[in-house]
């Protein structure tokens, strides 16, 4: 069985994370880590700022669980802007704005509902 939940503040120095920056883990049932996410939460806009999986079938649950993180403390929009997740972004249905970010509404991405973030 695998989880995924939020990082201690022992894993995010391990990952030289930003001051403000939380993360989801995803360890095995062991306790063996697969992969992470980093984000911040501001206001309304949760940004994933990287993600990380031992299999590229994991960075889909760990984006899924940012998004839903947010959303639970009221983020209307999810935003990243690494580059090289473009494939499983707009999978995801994240859209590019154009000043070069992958935005997604969140409400859009849950419930079907609510309009495009840009």
């Amino acid at each position: 069985m695998i989880t995924i939940l939020p990082a201690d503040k022992a894993f995010l120095e391990s990952v030289s994370a930003p001051a403000h920056a939380e993360a989801m883990v995803l360890r095995e049932g062991d306790g063996h880590i697969l992969g992470h996410a980093l984000f911040c939460l501001e206001g309304e806009q949760v940004e994933i700022l990287a993600v990380e999986a031992v299999q590229p079938l994991l960075l889909d649950g760990l984006i899924r669980s940012v998004l839903n993180t947010g959303d639970c403390r009221g983020a209307k929009v999810g935003i990243c802007r690494v580059e090289a997740l473009e494939t499983i972004l707009r999978r995801l249905e994240f859209d590019k704005t154009d000043a070069g970010d992958w935005c997604v509404s969140i409400d859009k991405f849950f419930r079907g509902d609510g309009c495009c973030c840009q």
